[in-house]
């Protein structure tokens, strides 16, 4: 891990994996690093913690039995509070070019293929603790509905 990984301690992370131990491990490892975490092991266990913890991070696995990785994140998106914001990762073992092109256009910010390397791992924590500050600061856009009407918009 990169020495600029610090105060990770308000960074929540949530990791959806059908495996357990592929789950787990990541849990641990940025448990160990200071992030506080929670797993879930499917898609619909993963919404529901989702809306709980309310997640900065996301690692989200792209083939889970029931629904895939590209259809909880359309899900995950239009839940309420902090997730609103979160940094979406798909986390995949067997992932193609076509598959990372469906991700990509489905809205994660980042496709990553197992193994994760701990370079990889670093800059996708500082990404994320990057976007929870600037959404603290009030610096993260809005959401398009939460937009104020503009002045010059004949609709508005």
């Amino acid at each position: 891990m990169s020495d600029d990984i610090d105060n990770l301690a308000e960074l929540r992370v949530l990791i959806v994996d059908d495996s357990v131990d592929a789950a787990t491990s990541l849990s641990y490892l940025l448990q160990m690093i200071g992030c506080k975490t929670a797993v879930a092991f499917g898609g619909e266990m993963g919404l529901r913690v989702a809306e709980l913890f309310q997640p900065a991070l996301v690692f989200l696995d792209l083939n889970m039995p029931g629904h895939d990785g590209c259809e909880v994140l359309a899900k995950a998106r239009k839940l309420q509070g902090r997730i609103t914001h979160a940094l979406f990762v798909c986390l995949t073992a067997t992932g193609s070019l076509d598959d990372e092109q469906r991700c990509l256009a489905a809205g994660f910010d980042h496709f990553i293929r197992k193994p994760l390397e701990p370079q990889v791992l670093s800059d996708i924590l500082l990404k994320a603790r990057a976007r929870q500050a600037s959404v603290a600061a009030g610096w993260w856009p809005l959401d398009a509905a939460q937009q104020p009407p503009d002045a010059d918009d004949p609709r508005s």
